[in-house]
């Protein structure tokens, strides 16, 4: 069963590049080193070997005289003068008698597995080679070959080839630094978009252009997408404020309907101060279902329309004029401080709506309004300051009909 991935055991894009470019470097490299490192020990063999044979070649000829007289005393000295410099480990010089001249030994040569095994792989086996007089065969020289020089050679080139590949290591972690930057600034760019866009819900923010065509064509994809979010955003906000604003609007005469009336009492309740802060009419139609009756539903709404208007039209941007539902409306008027300024305004409204109101080529129609109201009180609530203005509207209705 796998384990769930956590974002703490993720790794991250930089190091996946870092990782890939290491990883790419270090098996180049490692395969450069053995290349290099198997020529260098190939060459080092050809070089010993020839070397070898040179230097036996050369000491055969010089004890040809040696070897004929059988001067184990001047053979001695001429294969001690080369070998004491390091030419050879250890020489042999017999007669074609099976006399043994001089059997010389280094006795500065290392000894040890790393040498020993260097010794065979390089020389295989000792060399030996005829001394001639005459043409004829007068001894035989038998030479061991030293790996002080290799031994060393290739203990030297092994380290600088390894320090070597190190620093060429470390330079192409640099350098795929410096080229991966671009790569991670683009995709940096992208996914600070993105974070932008779920954090704020902004869907202004544009990633800019980028060199790399593949980044490039990303970032348009991602920009058209953040266009159309941003234009689908817009017209949903645009769309939840004309419902907003339906929601609380009456759809026939397009006042305020009871509900946004209720919200706007409440409002201006909690931040009453003064004793009378506002003061709340209801109005009631006194003949609308005979209206209805005699001109039918399509004149009463007209009839609704025209009250709408002449109230809207007597009162101030800060004063409110709803419809509560058929014939009743409400209004808050904040813009009278006084008992003298209501009255006026009383008066006026009913003369307003007084007024005949014209429907096509139909005979006019009057109609009037019966007005209630409360002026707020410290500590109202809205249903009180409604039940008192309701209870003004019914008493004023009452001496209206006693009245006709």
């Amino acid at each position: 069963m796998n384990s769930a991935i956590t974002p703490n055991n993720k790794t991250s894009i930089r190091n996946k590049l870092r990782k890939i470019s290491t990883i790419n470097a270090a098996v180049i490299l490692l395969l450069c080193w053995l290349l290099l490192t198997s020529t260098s020990l190939l060459f080092i063999k050809r070089y010993e070997k020839r070397n070898l044979e040179l230097i036996a070649t050369t000491l055969s000829t010089s004890l040809t005289a040696a070897t004929v007289f059988e001067d184990s005393y001047d053979a001695h000295n001429k294969i001690a003068l080369l070998g004491d410099q390091g030419m050879f480990a250890s020489a042999r010089l017999v007669t074609d008698e099976n006399t043994v001249l001089v059997n010389w030994q280094d006795r500065q040569e290392p000894s040890g597995w790393y040498q020993d095994q260097l010794r065979r792989w390089i020389y295989v086996r000792p060399l030996s080679v005829p001394i001639n007089h005459a043409e004829n065969q007068v001894g035989t020289l038998t030479l061991a070959g030293t790996v002080n020089g290799a031994a060393d050679f290739i203990r030297y080139s092994v380290l600088i080839l390894s320090c070597g590949m190190v620093c060429v290591l470390v330079i192409s972690f640099l350098i795929s630094e410096f080229l991966h930057r671009g790569i991670l600034v683009s995709l940096r760019n992208i996914t600070s978009a993105i974070h932008y866009v779920i954090r704020t819900g902004d869907f202004s923010q544009r990633i800019p252009r980028n060199p790399t065509r593949e980044f490039q064509l990303f970032s348009e994809d991602l920009n058209s997408l953040l266009s159309e979010m941003q234009t689908l955003k817009a017209s949903l906000l645009r769309d939840n404020r004309s419902l907003a604003a339906k929601a609380l609007e009456d759809p026939l005469t397009g006042l305020a309907n009871r509900s946004a009336f209720i919200a706007r009492l409440a409002q201006l309740l909690e931040q009453q101060h003064a004793p009378r802060g506002f003061v709340l009419l209801f109005l009631d139609g006194d003949r609308f279902k005979c209206i209805n009756d005699s001109w039918g539903h399509a004149a009463g709404d007209e009839v609704l329309k025209a009250i709408a208007g002449r109230l809207l039209a007597l009162t101030y941007p800060q004063d409110v004029v709803a419809r509560l539902g058929g014939d009743e409306f409400a209004m808050l008027i904040t813009s009278r401080t006084d008992q003298g300024e209501l009255q006026q305004l009383i008066e006026d409204i009913h003369a307003a709506i007084a007024q005949p109101i014209h429907i096509a080529e139909e005979k006019p129609i009057t109609t009037s309004v019966t007005i209630g109201y409360a002026w707020s009180q410290q500590g109202d609530s809205v249903a009180s300051i409604l039940e008192r203005a309701d209870m003004h509207m019914y008493k004023n209705k009452g001496i209206r009909e006693e009245r006709i």
